[in-house]
């Protein structure tokens, strides 16, 4: 039997990358390669979020140092029974830019309050949560994506990003046909699985 063949269980299983959680762990720890591997993960969503709700990049920029600031002072206040890790550093970040957003309404208004009848207002809509729903979603699902095994992700990424067909993936890949098969299901059910555990707005701290 080729080692293609062997049961998964019978094969040893690469080291996979810590998740978001451990990782806020180790920050909480005093580790900071884990603050770093934070904001390689998750800066960019979170530029997104910062850049959709004050809709200036230079404020979006401050916002960003700001959260992972915080990131590095409050890590241990992250509690895992209330929400994702993905989900908290989301709210840190849409938090901390409406508060820009309000400062700088506050400034305009000190500003202008001489010259102005009309008081300045957000161009934010009435819930900050409409405004960010693609970036939450956005930062689910690479979350969920980290949590596979690099073989599951592997064969995942070419059948739903590159197309492929199941036969296709076992070719491509060298593998049998029905371990292509098994991988999927097991990487589609883990996800599913992590995406359930991510509601937006729902359990995450602030």
């Amino acid at each position: 039997m080729s080692a293609a063949d062997a049961p998964e269980e019978s094969r040893s299983e690469p080291a996979r990358e810590p998740d978001a959680e451990d990782l806020l762990d180790g920050v909480a720890g005093g580790d900071r390669g884990a603050v770093m591997a934070l904001y390689d993960r998750f800066a960019p969503a979170l530029m997104a979020v910062a850049l959709r709700v004050t809709g200036s990049r230079a404020e979006a920029e401050d916002v960003l140092q700001d959260v992972f600031a915080r990131v590095w002072r409050e890590a241990a206040t992250f509690d895992r029974a209330r929400g994702t890790a993905a989900a908290w550093l989301v709210t840190l970040a849409r938090n901390r830019a409406i508060d820009a957003v309000r400062a700088r309404k506050r400034r305009r208004g000190h500003e202008d309050d001489l010259g102005r009848d009309e008081p300045v207002t957000l161009d934010a809509p009435a819930s900050p949560e409409a405004t960010v729903v693609d970036a939450e979603r956005s930062v689910a699902v690479r979350a969920a994506l980290d949590t596979l095994r690099p073989e599951q992700r592997a064969v995942l990424e070419l059948a739903y990003f590159g197309g492929l067909s199941h036969s296709e993936i076992a070719a491509r890949l060298g593998q049998p046909l029905g371990t292509v098969k098994t991988r999927i299901a097991q990487a589609v059910k883990r996800l599913r699985d992590e995406l359930a555990r991510f509601s937006p707005g729902g359990g995450a701290s602030s």
